[in-house]
């Protein structure tokens, strides 16, 4: 028979039993069903449900720095076929063509400082204008002759830009090989490169037929296996009757 006594002794047991299922109960009340933590999932649910969707994945993929636009390839198989499938991501990769369609007329008056104006399609044929041009940023950059870009129209070289290739020219499957130079309405453009020869300063120009980065490294590599010296610390590439900008000056309407 069991004495009072143990059954004194028994009970703070019981009741610490009690106390502690209850302190787990409100943890699990407090914690588990806490507002942060529903925040938290109902922000997660919001963001898998945007990039699951593929308009708006697309278009959030599209202000990407190039970059990290060409990078987002190695995230996930659902971004690599959407980026290789979408016309607007391979026109921001330069691996399709982009039609501008701006064109910019030199204005030269007295007493002003002379400049380029947007002027619309319907009236280019008029005059002596140039199409707009966009270079590819991981390769190339806006060859400016002085200070401001109209002195490359007046100096009789607006659309020039400087061609580096990339470390990995070695390699025959870099994909920036098949990337554009340039969104350019032409792919003809005029290959100068200098070499000294006898003291002299010899200039040569070429005119490659494809204007993506891969055929001008390989008019380069043909012109060193001719024997001629090469700078391949980078090229001028000529554009005929274009005049390079950037996305932001294609919204403007005077270049100075």
């Amino acid at each position: 028979m069991t004495s009072s006594a143990s059954k004194k002794r028994s009970a703070p047991a019981t009741e610490d039993s009690a106390l502690t299922a209850a302190i787990k109960r409100r943890r699990r009340t407090d914690f588990g069903n806490s507002p942060m933590i529903t925040r938290s999932q109902t922000l997660s649910a919001a963001r898998n449900a945007v990039l699951h969707t593929t308009e708006l994945l697309e278009n959030i993929l599209y202000f990407l720095p190039m970059k990290d636009l060409l990078f987002a390839q190695r995230v996930c198989t659902k971004w690599r076929e959407l980026i290789c499938r979408s016309i607007p991501l391979q026109e921001a990769l330069f691996f399709r063509p982009r039609e501008l369609g701006v064109h910019w007329k030199l204005v030269e008056e007295p007493e002003v400082h002379p400049k380029l104006v947007k002027i619309v399609k319907e009236s280019w044929l008029l005059h002596e204008v140039f199409r707009a041009a966009i270079p590819n940023p991981l390769l190339c950059k806006i060859d400016v002759l002085g200070t401001r870009r109209v002195h490359n129209a007046l100096g009789g070289r607006p659309g020039g830009i400087w061609f580096r290739a990339r470390p990995s020219a070695a390699r025959p499957e870099a994909s920036w090989r098949r990337m554009l130079i340039a969104h350019a309405p032409s792919c003809f453009f005029e290959y100068y490169f200098e070499y000294p020869r006898s003291g002299a300063e010899i200039e040569t120009i070429a005119s490659p037929d494809d204007g993506n980065a891969g055929n001008v490294v390989g008019f380069v590599e043909e012109a060193e296996a001719e024997g001629r010296v090469v700078e391949w610390g980078g090229h001028v590439l000529t554009f005929r009757d274009v005049i390079f900008t950037t996305e932001e000056e294609l919204e403007m309407d005077v270049l100075e």
